[in-house]
């Protein structure tokens, strides 16, 4: 997803909904500076293994933030 399919998402979303619309890289610590995960596919195979390091970080960004939210008793 890119910042226009976020925008899209978060133009359609019912006004009372309480569920949050974020990109991926949005809790990403190791990579702060990245918005968007790339389409490795036409570049060099080197940028698979970039793409699976980016998925993972923020996928731990995901994590750490819901176990935050769940000691913290928010949703």
């Amino acid at each position: 997803m890119d910042e226009d399919n976020l925008a899209s998402l978060r133009a359609s979303a019912p006004a009372d909904c309480p569920a949050q619309i974020a990109l991926l890289m949005a809790p990403s610590a190791r990579y702060a500076d990245v918005r968007e995960v790339p389409d490795p596919y036409y570049g060099p195979a080197a940028g698979f293994d970039r793409v699976l390091d980016l998925i993972e970080d923020a996928c731990d960004g995901w994590i750490a933030r819901l176990q935050r939210r769940r000691a913290e008793g928010t949703s």
